[in-house]
């Protein structure tokens, strides 16, 4: 009798590991593309600090008797967007990356101390350029698990913007 019992034993412990293993191997897999997602707004991330501090800079350059160049500072912080997030277009759905620099939130704000635009109860103490993107990634395997194909991250940047020519 006891032979018999170790049989049955064996026999549901394939059974346990043929039905377990499918779902070890998606929850696997659903990890593996999470992290590939936040790699990717990491990478996002990046790209939006780097051009708020190239516009920054490019606004403290404008000369002569002006402080801060605003319109310079947005064309350049648009400009510069685009460029970064190129590399990464692969990641965006249904998005490019001239189309999610155009459609950044873009604020150049001087009169401090002020409250941030984007950031709420939030009080800006120094000159700076901020900016917002909305940028859809693809998940790729979260479809299996019944989450949506696309999830759309917002993030924020900001760069301290100093006053030249005065």
């Amino acid at each position: 009798m006891s032979r018999r019992r170790c049989r049955h034993e064996r026999g549901s412990s394939v059974l346990y590991v043929v039905v377990l293993s499918p779902v070890l191997l998606l929850s696997m897999a659903l990890a593996t593309e999470a992290g590939g997602l936040q790699m990717q707004k990491e990478r996002v991330r990046s790209a939006l600090d780097q051009s708020a501090v190239v516009a920054a800079a490019a606004a403290s350059r404008a000369g002569g008797s002006v402080g801060i160049d605003r319109a310079r500072a947005v064309a350049v912080m648009r400009e510069v967007l685009a460029e970064n997030l190129l590399p990464l277009s692969s990641a965006f759905a249904g998005a490019t990356a001239s189309s999610l620099a155009a459609d950044a939130d873009v604020a150049v704000v001087t009169d401090v101390p002020a409250a941030d635009p984007f950031a709420a109860g939030a009080i800006l103490r120094h000159p700076s350029i901020e900016v917002r993107v909305r940028v859809p990634l693809r998940t790729g395997l979260f479809v299996a698990a019944g989450l949506p194909s696309t999830e759309t991250v917002t993030l924020v940047s900001a760069a301290a913007l100093r006053e030249t020519g005065r």
